[in-house]
């Protein structure tokens, strides 16, 4: 048998799992976003912010 080449089509699988792996890093990079904010604005609410001074 040959071995598997870099530019062989990739298994029908990938259809499916490339943009389910996209999706979850879309999603975990918003909860991870939103917490930031969060943070930030209760930072900024009580004078915890000096980078504007």
């Amino acid at each position: 048998m040959s071995e598997p080449s870099l530019l062989s089509a990739p298994p029908p699988t990938h259809v499916v799992y490339i943009p389910f792996v996209i999706l979850i890093g879309i999603i975990i990079g918003f909860v991870i976003g939103r917490k930031a904010g969060i943070k930030q604005g209760k930072a900024e609410f009580l004078g915890g912010n000096d980078e504007d001074v």
